[in-house]
């Protein structure tokens, strides 16, 4: 259960890091430049942490069985890394925001 945790922790700093961290603007900015379709994930944390938590969980051989079919069971597992890792964001991001003195007495909502 752990490691299922670690996950999700896991895919929600790497999304973090390619789509907003000021460090890999640069690469980010070049691959973005060179496809469409890299242009819009690493534009979209959403949609890149579909493709990360599938990452993060074949790489850490995480899948729980679903169905006994390990390709579904590990892609249901990374769907569900990916899912919790957005409530995870979305929880960093309300707190980031309550400690950030440009949202204290604000009627700032984003």
């Amino acid at each position: 259960m752990i490691k299922f945790f670690l996950a999700i922790a896991l895919t929600e700093l790497i999304v973090e890091l390619f789509v907003k961290s000021l460090i890999l603007k640069t690469p980010r900015e070049f691959i973005k430049s060179k496809s469409h379709f890299l242009n819009e994930l690493l534009s979209c944390g959403y949609c890149s942490s579909v493709w990360v938590g599938q990452l993060v969980v074949f790489v850490t051989n995480l899948f729980y069985n679903f169905t006994g079919v390990w390709v579904i069971d590990t892609v249901l597992t990374g769907l569900i890394v990916h899912r919790l890792s957005n409530v995870l964001h979305n929880l960093v991001d309300k707190t980031d925001k309550y400690y950030d003195l440009r949202y204290v007495n604000s009627d700032k909502d984003d």
